[in-house]
């Protein structure tokens, strides 16, 4: 019986843990990836207008 409450006690921490810190951790990984993903977008357009004109 003890080790089915410590069972319960270790399987309750881990799902508090992953609700409180590992999903919002990735969440804001996401985040960030769409970020850079604009941010990189945007660069290579500058780019590709710079080598347009220099090309012409």
């Amino acid at each position: 019986m003890k080790k089915i409450i410590i069972s319960i006690a270790m399987f309750a921490i881990a799902m508090a843990l992953m609700i409180a810190v590992i999903i919002p951790l990735a969440e804001h990984g996401r985040e960030n990836g769409v970020k850079a993903e604009a941010q990189m977008d945007t660069i290579d357009t500058k780019i590709n207008s710079l080598t347009g004109a220099a090309r012409e």
